[in-house]
């Protein structure tokens, strides 16, 4: 009798661990997307930027080397933001739950960097703006 009942304990612990396991997992994924909802808005900010930037360089007399600079800055946060999001894997099959954990926690690293690399080149591409519609 008190195997039976050591058995039902040691089995309902190991499902009340894998259950925790998945909503650790699921919280760790929301974190990683919280921040890259915040990155795609400000993506959408980099292309408008992008867009004020050639029209700027084709219709009036621009330091086109500081205009291209700035242009290539925008690119390169766009591009890191298409990167990331092309090689995140959103399924874990096969992967343990450190494995899992420690993927996320790259991932948010990496997002959060490409975040950052938006945020400086929107910065630089409005500063640059301003300047010219003087």
């Amino acid at each position: 009798m008190k195997q039976q009942y050591l058995i039902i304990t040691l089995a309902g612990l190991l499902l009340a661990s894998c259950s925790n396991h998945k909503a650790q997992e699921k919280d760790a994924m929301n974190e990683v997307i919280k921040v890259h909802d915040v990155a795609m808005e400000k993506s959408e900010q980099v292309v408008k930027n992008n867009i004020l930037l050639d029209s700027l360089i084709k219709t009036k007399a621009v330091d086109s080397a500081t205009a291209s600079n700035v242009t290539q800055n925008l690119s390169a946060a766009d591009k890191a933001m298409e990167d990331w999001m092309h090689q995140f894997e959103v399924e874990h099959e096969g992967k343990s739950h450190d494995e899992t954990m420690q993927y996320m926690a790259d991932q948010k690293t990496q997002i959060e960097k490409v975040n950052k690399q938006l945020d400086a080149a929107i910065n630089q591409s409005n500063q640059y703006l301003s300047t010219q519609k003087k």
